[in-house]
């Protein structure tokens, strides 16, 4: 199986990281046309397709369009492009790679094919020896034989990758997901696959249908979608319905269902640094989506209170009327002092805002306040070193995203998969990226 195994997975064209190919020493991408880059009905290209190619020129690679359509079809869709291309490649043989090779004087390992078909694109690929990127194809819009080999092609893919799994956002380039969920697959022996998806808020119903017909099982939701998504799904879970936002969806039979693991994600990281929440005095700055997901979880966990404070009081105001022992604030009016958890939920103080801070001190808080920023680039945001000052333990949101990343694997594949070892694990390795 290892033939029709590609070297990457995409959601689509506009998902591949051109400069990450170029770091791995890429210097001629080959792209299949149809469904690929546009679909089979469109005959000239998309101006993000253009885009992109100029992008990918731009950082000094040769751009080939590479396909086994006739000559007419690839010569129109090439009229402004003007790349250098091949009609009629033969794929999977790989004489036509070997000729690339020769014409920009590379070696194959230095090559590229991007494509949407097993059989040809990725085949093709590694019988000559290339780097290949997979991506979901475009369309149905496909004649019988391409319909046939996308039959064989789920069957050949399902034997070695079971299932495939998604990241939905815009951007997504930057996203540790895949890395983080390969590990937990590879750790566990799974088969499955998991893509970015750069997507537009107007095409998010699209976006599932292209998912429903590629056999995606499930997927992630990240900013700026975590609400935009819920009118698409057939069903969202108590949790997520009661805080408005949703971070991870599963197909059951065939059905979109929905749910929030960011706030139990957030707990698991309080439990494993033995932070007490039962009976706690807690308080959050910044009334978002994560607030809500977080200040419902530890209201259900026996907070005694939970503070939230925001520069618009009317937000904190409407969380307040959904979650229990929620009483909003405005952050003018914010203390450190009379608190045991202190937790910064907005993005204020990310990279490369690093010198910035939600709050201008910390003044009044104990030395036993345990401090969370949801932030984990920096690994030491201002707000941590703030609270570190003052003698208290902080901690970054890095933890945060790997449990709630862990969770959602949990929701997919219905067994538990958090286990510490390896949640370190893949801690330590996201944490040598930043």
């Amino acid at each position: 199986m290892k033939w029709f195994t590609p070297t990457y997975y995409a959601s689509g064209i506009s998902d591949i990281d051109v400069n990450n190919l170029k770091a791995q020493g890429i210097k001629v991408i080959m792209l299949d046309i149809d469904n690929t880059l546009v679909p089979t009905s469109k005959k000239t290209p998309t101006p993000s397709v253009v885009d992109w190619i100029e992008n990918a020129k731009s950082a000094g690679m040769h751009v080939v369009l590479f396909s086994n359509n006739s000559e007419k079809r690839v010569s129109l869709f090439n009229k402004n492009l003007k790349l250098y291309s091949v009609h009629r490649a033969f794929k999977p043989l790989g004489f036509r790679i070997n000729k690339i090779a020769r014409e920009y004087k590379v070696r194959k390992s230095e090559i590229c094919m991007i494509g949407d078909q097993v059989f040809t694109d990725v085949w093709g690929a590694n019988r000559a020896g290339v780097m290949s990127v997979l991506v979901m194809p475009l369309s149905r819009d496909e004649g019988l034989g391409v319909r046939l080999k996308r039959h064989l092609e789920n069957i050949a893919i399902k034997k070695y990758r079971a299932n495939t799994y998604c990241l939905i956002g815009n951007p997504v380039a930057h996203s540790k997901s895949p890395r983080l969920h390969e590990m937990v697959y590879e750790s566990f022996g799974i088969k499955a696959r998991y893509m970015l998806c750069r997507a537009e808020k107007e095409n998010l119903g699209r976006v599932l249908s292209r998912f429903k017909y590629s056999g995606v099982q499930g997927f992630n939701v990240t900013v700026p979608f975590k609400q935009d998504i819920i009118p698409y799904l057939d069903k969202v879970d108590e949790e997520a319905r009661v805080i408005g936002s949703v971070n991870t969806v599963v197909s059951e039979n065939g059905k979109w269902v929905g749910y929030n693991t960011d706030g139990k994600g957030f707990i698991r990281q309080l439990k494993a640094n033995n932070t007490v929440i039962k009976g706690s005095r807690v308080k959050i700055i910044g009334a978002g989506g994560t607030t809500a997901a977080i200040a419902y979880a530890l209201s259900a966990e026996g907070a005694k209170s939970i503070e939230i404070y925001n520069r618009t009081f009317s937000k904190a105001e409407a969380l307040a009327n959904r979650i229990k022992n929620v009483i909003p604030k405005n952050l003018a009016d914010f203390t450190a002092a009379d608190c045991d958890i202190l937790i910064n939920a907005t993005s204020v103080g990310m990279s490369p805002d690093v010198n910035a801070s939600p709050v201008d001190n910390l003044c009044g808080i104990e030395a036993g306040t345990c401090v969370y920023d949801i932030i984990y680039n920096p690994p030491v945001t201002k707000f941590m070193e703030m609270a570190i000052s003052k003698g208290c333990k902080a901690y970054n949101g890095l933890a945060l995203l790997v449990y709630q990343g862990v969770i959602a694997d949990e929701i997919w594949f219905g067994r538990q998969m958090a286990d510490e070892q390896l949640i370190k694990k893949i801690i330590k390795r996201l944490g040598e990226e930043i």
